[in-house]
C-alpha cells in the first residue's frame, strides 16, 4: 500500500536508508527515534517515542472521525488519537477542539505529529472503500494534497508527475452500461409494465433548469403509441440508441460494456438473482452495431454476470467480447456494481485488462477516496473508479435527485476534478436518453460544461493505458541546489499521446494571513515529457 500510496503521489521517494540524507521522512513506527530530516512526519494512532520524550498527551478514539484542517473535511476510518503537543494545530476533530495534528520546530528540524496512520487509511479506501455517508469526499487526493502542502510550506522543494496529460487539467471518461438494447426484446415482461405505468404516471416533468417540460410528456406518450408498431417492425425501436450517443459524442472516445448471456441473471451474493437482473438481447446478435461502434472510436467491454466471483464464467464471458471484438485488452464493469474482497483475484485470472465497477449505486462520488486508476492489491489489475451515474442521482428509491440538483452536484465534482486532476468517469446508460427517463438533455447539457474544461475525453483503457504509462516512469535522481533542480527520469514513453507533465514546485516561504492559519501558495514550472531523460528546472 506504501508502493501504491506512492504511485498515486507520483514523487521521488524510496524505503528508509540510515546511510542516507534526506529532506523529507515519513514515521510510522511507533517505537523509532526521530530521525535526521528537514521535515519529518510522524503517523501513528499509538504513543510514540517522540510523544513520551515530548511530554504529549494521547487520548484513543474508536470508530471512523471526522477531522477538518484549512477548511478541509475528511474522515478518518482506522484508529486516530488526539494529540496534545506544544505547537501549531494543524488538524482538530470537527466535533471538538481535540487536535489530531500539531506541527513543532526543534533544532531546525520541522516535526509533524499526525494522529492516524496514512497507510492504513489508504488501505481501507482503496479496499473497502467509503460508505456513502461520506461518498462527497476525495479522501485519498485530500490525504495527497496534505501531504504535499506539508512538504512545500516546510521551504522544500517537490518535483511530482501529476495525474492529469500535459494540456489539460483532468480526464474525463464517457461509460455506457448497455442493460437494454432495445423494448422490441421484452415483449409484455416487466419492464415493459413498469415503462407504460411511468408513462401515464410520470414522477416529474421538470428539466436541469427547473422548467416543466411539456415535450418530454409528449415524446412519452407518441412512444407509448408507438409500441405495437415497433413490436411488428414498423416503427423504429426508441430505446435502440447507439446511433444517438454516437452523434451526440462526436469525436469523443467512450466505453460500451455489453452483458455476455440472453436471459442469464447470473449470480448475485444470496444466490437468489430476481430474473428481471437478466438482459433481452444477445450480443451475438449485436454484431453489426458494435463494430459500427468501434469503426467510430468506441471501446466495448464486458457487463459481466458471475465474473467477479467465478473465474472460468468470467472467462466464459470474456470470451464472447473477444470473439466479436477481436480484441485481446477487454475491460470489465460487473451488472449491479456487485463486488467481494476477493473479485480483483477472480478477474485478473479470468483474464481482464481493467475493472470499472468500484462506485456507487445510490450516490455519487468517491468510493475509494480517489480520482485516479489504482492498482487493485494484491493482484496487477487496475480499477477504473466510477465517480458518478445517471440511475444513482435520478431513481427515486436512490437518491431521487432533481435535475437541478444534479446539475448543481456534477458541477461540485468538476470543481473537484480541476482542483485534484485523474478522470471523471461517468456512466450513462445506453436506454436513458430515451422515453420514459429523457435524461437526454442533462447529459448533453453535463457535456457541454465538460467541453468547456480543459479536459482529454478518453475511452476507459485510454485511460487506463495513460496511467499505465505515468506508472511505469521512475525518478532515477533528483538534485536541488540553489540555482535549480535537476531531474533523471527512467522508462519515459516519448510516443505517450497525451504526454505526462513533469512539474517543480518552487519552496517558498508560507505566509500568514487572517487568523492563526498559515497557507503556502505554491509557484511551480511544467515540463511535456516526450521522451527525455534529463530535465532542468531554475529556481
Amino acid at each position: 500500500m506504501i508502493e501504491e500510496f506512492f504511485q498515486l503521489f507520483k514523487v521521488p521517494w524510496e524505503f528508509y536508508n540510515k546511510e542516507k540524507s534526506y529532506g523529507v521522512v515519513i514515521v510510522t513506527d511507533p517505537k523509532a527515534t526521530v530521525p535526521p530530516g528537514h521535515l519529518v512526519i510522524l503517523f501513528g494512532a499509538e504513543t510514540t517515542a517522540f510523544d513520551v520524550e515530548n511530554g504529549c498527551e494521547v487520548c484513543s478514539l474508536t470508530g471512523s472521525v471526522l477531522l477538518e484542517g484549512r477548511g478541509l473535511e475528511f474522515p478518518v476510518y482506522k484508529n486516530v488519537t488526539a494529540v496534545r503537543c506544544p505547537g501549531s494545530v494543524l488538524l482538530k476533530m470537527k466535533d471538538g477542539a481535540d487536535p489530531a495534528g500539531v506541527a513543532c520546530t526543534r533544532k531546525r528540524q520541522t516535526i509533524l505529529r499526525i494522529g492516524y496512520d496514512l497507510f492504513d487509511e489508504v488501505a481501507f479506501l482503496l479496499s473497502g472503500g467509503q460508505p456513502t455517508v461520506y461518498a462527497h469526499i476525495p479522501t485519498l487526493e485530500i490525504h495527497i494534497g496534505m501531504l504535499r502542502r506539508w512538504i512545500l510550506e516546510s521551504g522544500l522543494p517537490l518535483v511530482e508527475i501529476p495525474p492529469f496529460p500535459s494540456g489539460s487539467t483532468f480526464i474525463v471518461c464517457l461509460t455506457h452500461d448497455v442493460d437494454f438494447a432495445d423494448i422490441r426484446g421484452h415483449k409484455f415482461d416487466r419492464t415493459v409494465l413498469g415503462f407504460i405505468f411511468r408513462v401515464l404516471f410520470p414522477s416529474h416533468l421538470r428539466d436541469f433548469r427547473s422548467r416543466i417540460s411539456w415535450f418530454r410528456l409528449l415524446k412519452n406518450w407518441k412512444a407509448l403509441f408507438s409500441l405495437p408498431g415497433v413490436y411488428l417492425g414498423l416503427s423504429r425501436d426508441f430505446w435502440f440508441e447507439f446511433d444517438r450517443y454516437s452523434e451526440i459524442e462526436r469525436e469523443m472516445a467512450s466505453t460500451f460494456f455489453f452483458i455476455p448471456f440472453k436471459d442469464d441473471p447470473g449470480d448475485t451474493p444470496n444466490h437468489r438473482p430476481p430474473p428481471y437482473r437478466a438482459a433481452r438481447y444477445d450480443v451475438r446478435d449485436l454484431e453489426g452495431p458494435i463494430k459500427a461502434l468501434m469503426k467510430r472510436g468506441h471501446e466495448i467491454g464486458l457487463h459481466g454476470l458471475d465474473a467477479w466471483h467465478d473465474p472460468r464464467r468470467g472467462g466464459e464471458e470474456l470470451r464472447v467480447i473477444r470473439e466479436i471484438t477481436g480484441a485481446e485488452e477487454v475491460g470489465v464493469r460487473i451488472h449491479w456494481l456487485l463486488f467481494s474482497e476477493n473479485s480483483p483475484a477472480v478477474l485478473q485470472e479470468a483474464g481482464f485488462l481493467y475493472d470499472s465497477t468500484l462506485g456507487y449505486n445510490d450516490a455519487i462520488g468517491y468510493r475509494c477516496g480517489t480520482t485516479q486508476v489504482f492498482r487493485l492489491s494484491p493482484t496487477s489489475l487496475f480499477e477504473l473508479p466510477l465517480h458518478a451515474m445517471d440511475t444513482a442521482m435520478f431513481y427515486r428509491k436512490r437518491m431521487g435527485l432533481s435535475e437541478s440538483r444534479a446539475l448543481q452536484l456534477c458541477r461540485h465534482l468538476i470543481d473537484e476534478m480541476r482542483t485534484y486532476g485523474g478522470v471523471f468517469t461517468l456512466n450513462w446508460h445506453t436506454r436513458s436518453l430515451s422515453p420514459e427517463r429523457n435524461w437526454d438533455d442533462f447529459y448533453i447539457e453535463l457535456l457541454r460544461i465538460l467541453k468547456t474544461e480543459k479536459v482529454w475525453f478518453a475511452s476507459a483503457k485510454q485511460v487506463v493505458d495513460w496511467f499505465h504509462k505515468r506508472r511505469l516512469t521512475e525518478f532515477n535522481e533528483v538534485n536541488v541546489s540553489r540555482e535549480r533542480i535537476r531531474v533523471k527520469l527512467k522508462a519515459t514513453d516519448k510516443h505517450s499521446s497525451p504526454p505526462l507533465l513533469l512539474r517543480a514546485y518552487y519552496p517558498q516561504a508560507a505566509s500568514k494571513e487572517k487568523g492563526d492559519s498559515v497557507t503556502c501558495r505554491p509557484r511551480w514550472g511544467e515540463v511535456p515529457l516526450s521522451g527525455e531523460t534529463e530535465i532542468s528546472f531554475p529556481l
